[in-house]
């Protein structure tokens, strides 16, 4: 099926991104803004190659008419715990961040108006979780319940998967003066407070184990009173609950349907106090929920929601679940941040020219007003690549869209070696921008490459049916509808059959797995934090719940379902592969654990075919250290390189060698 195409103006030139200049890019998250938006504030992350680290630092903007510009404070922490949290009708702002000599996290009060700064808490253990009581005459944070014995601790070996009891501290501003507000038997999942300062909801529940989840429970606490009322009892996860600002409605996020029965996609829910049942709001739209809030009279909500490729900003109203969408365009939303009583909207924008400068959102016409300028000197100057939508059909008809990215200097009628990159999750999806480190999309269509992130069953953002497309079978189709958008792109005279390359991380790895043990058609592959076997898998991973409606069962049932986990698992098919694979992982993952690369890697030795495998040491589930994210690129590009016959690959270093003492950079960014 014809998709549009461009010839890349030839005067433009090539000056595309090497894999240094990409991870050198400053990243930004962690946004947020003053009640008049007069500040914003985010958390602005660079590689330091010296230090081999990377430096995160607290960035405060000051806005006019005219636009922002960076407004310099003192004992501004460096790798902050949290955003700025702005207090309430003011210009003065909290940041929790490490004290050092073991003095944990401790808030932090700042005002950029006077300069002033002071450390507001020293509470055993640090704090964490921090909100300001509406009137913003107090903060309330969690902590632990007791502060630990750090004696006895050390003759003693905790249970695995124990943890100790968490509370609720209040912190007045004017006295300095700690109580405890809420004490919990068990773990504190997540709080907010109710817009009049009366309540509070809190998750929470009372059994450590990380994979029982599902067992936390909403409470609503009236802080004039002290009482405590459960409000639900249900065993489902319920994501970010919020009071309405009367504080006598909650909403919160669920992956369950409208019946309450599991693995669906995160849906959006509400329900008045002292109801027993919640009620679905917008069952049939197909979008996942990514945040909400309530707006200040209580009768709708700001939704963020995914609808595949993109993810923006709606507005639904509670009493029918109407719901309209408020900005559009071929980007991705993320640190979304709200004011109620001010109606300010702010938020990064992704796309194909930037990863993501904040914006200011008009609510009424979706007018998006740039407030950063973060990447016009960065980017300035480089090529990037075009990224537009990309539909085709499956074997079985379905309708499908990926995100398909050209090499820089693409030409019309000319055929590209494809790298196809499948998302992670797998309950998420591609989309517009897409600047992940681990995919390195600029870099890779800079090197000409043709870059392909389908968006196969199993993802979000397009309703039930399709996420659920893997209930039963991890592999039912979505494998297929992977190769079946390969195969689209080679008839529309966009990839070379004989040149085609597979990668992934996490799902995407999995998804790597599998596919070289049922085809041939891929010259070289990198897999990157992906299953071997499923069943060794769902006994060692930090999560198993989500994991079950895959195969109908746990592994260790009576009449367990084992002939499905069996045969989802890519290691008993290994005897197949004849692609050249690497294989990847973090040494600490718990997520996937490094024994899955090493099952695959060790399979695939055997059958001759070449391999590698890297594990990062002391790394988690995706890489942090710059120079094991660089590495990878680099090894990556010379693999592809290598078995596609091209010209071998020149690896790509900073000029500042890592092991190096004396760097002679501060490891600042703009």
């Amino acid at each position: 099926m014809p998709i549009q195409t461009y010839a890349q103006d030839a005067t433009q030139g090539d000056n595309s991104l090497d894999p240094v200049e990409f991870l050198e890019l400053p990243r930004v998250a962690s946004v947020s803004a003053s009640h008049d938006g007069r500040y914003l504030s985010y958390v602005l992350s660079a590689p330091d190659w010296a230090e081999d680290e990377t430096v995160e630092t607290l960035r405060i903007l000051r806005c006019g008419d005219d636009g922002c510009a960076r407004t310099a404070l003192n004992n501004l922490p460096e790798s902050p715990e949290t955003e700025a949290i702005w207090r309430p009708r003011s210009h003065q702002f909290v940041v929790v961040a490490e004290v050092e000599e073991e003095g944990g996290d401790q808030i932090h009060f700042f005002d950029p108006e006077t300069g002033e700064a002071s450390q507001v808490t020293n509470h055993p253990g640090g704090v964490r979780q921090v909100s300001w009581l509406p009137d913003g005459s107090a903060l309330i944070y969690e902590s632990d319940a007791e502060a630990e014995d750090d004696a006895a601790n050390e003759w003693s070996i905790e249970p695995f998967g124990s943890a100790d009891a968490d509370a609720l501290y209040r912190v007045d501003m004017t006295s300095g003066e700690t109580s405890v507000v809420f004490a919990s038997a068990g773990l504190i999942e997540g709080y907010s407070l109710s817009e009049n300062g009366r309540y509070l909801i809190v998750r929470q529940r009372f059994d450590p184990v990380a994979e029982d989840r599902d067992a936390a429970e909403l409470w609503r606490i009236d802080l004039r009173s002290g009482e405590s009322r459960q409000l639900t009892d249900n065993r489902i996860r319920e994501n970010g609950a919020r009071l309405a600002p009367d504080g006598e409605t909650f909403a919160y996020i669920a992956s369950v349907n409208a019946g309450g029965e599991p693995y669906y996609e995160d849906n959006l829910f509400v329900q008045a106090v002292g109801e027993e049942a919640p009620r679905l709001l917008f069952p049939h739209e197909p979008l996942e929920v990514q945040d909400f809030e309530w707006d200040r009279s209580g009768e709708s909500m700001w939704v963020v929601g995914n609808s595949g490729l993109r993810s923006q900003l709606y507005r639904v109203r509670v009493r029918d679940g109407a719901l309209t969408q408020v900005t559009f365009g071929d980007h991705s939303l993320s640190d979304w941040t709200y004011d109620s009583e001010s109606g300010r909207h702010f938020g990064r924008f992704a796309n194909e020219h930037s990863p993501g400068e904040i914006h200011e959102i008009d609510p009424r016409t979706g007018v998006l007003r740039q407030r950063s300028a973060i990447y016009s000197t960065a980017l300035s100057g480089v090529t990037l690549p075009k990224q537009r939508a990309f539909t085709w059909s499956a074997a079985d008809g379905q309708e499908l869209e990926g995100l398909l990215v050209y090499p820089v200097g693409y030409q019309t009628g000319q055929r590209y070696p494809l790298v196809t990159i499948t998302h992670g999750g797998p309950r998420s999806s591609a989309q517009f921008g897409s600047w992940n480190a681990s995919r390195y999309v600029p870099v890779l269509a800079g090197q000409g490459y043709a870059v392909f992130l389908p968006n196969h069953r199993g993802g979000t953002g397009y309703g039930d049916a399709f996420m659920r497309a893997m209930v039963g079978n991890y592999f039912r189709n979505a494998h297929t509808d992977v190769l079946s958008g390969v195969d689209a792109l080679v008839a529309n005279e966009i990839a070379d059959a004989d040149r085609l390359i597979k990668m992934g991380w996490s799902a995407g790895g999995h998804m790597t797995n599998r596919l070289i043990t049922m085809t041939h058609r891929f010259v070289a592959a990198s897999s990157g934090a992906g299953v071997a076997d499923w069943v060794s898998l769902f006994g060692e991973s930090d999560r198993r719940s989500g994991r079950i409606p895959w195969f109908g069962g746990t592994p260790w049932q009576e009449n367990a379902p084992l002939p499905s986990y069996r045969s989802q698992s890519p290691v008993f098919d290994a005897w197949k592969v004849r692609t050249p694979t690497l294989f990847w992982s973090g040494g600490d993952d718990e997520r996937v654990p490094p024994t899955q690369a090493i099952l695959m890697f060790r399979a695939v030795r055997d059958t001759g075919t070449p391999t590698a495998l890297y594990l990062g040491k002391g790394e988690p589930h995706n890489f942090r250290q710059p120079s094991h994210k660089l590495f990878k690129i680099n090894r990556e590009l010379a693999w592809y390189a290598e078995h596609l016959g091209r010209d071998a690959y020149e690896a790509d270093l900073p000029a500042i060698d890592p092991r190096t003492e004396d760097s002679g950079s501060d490891g600042t960014a703009p």
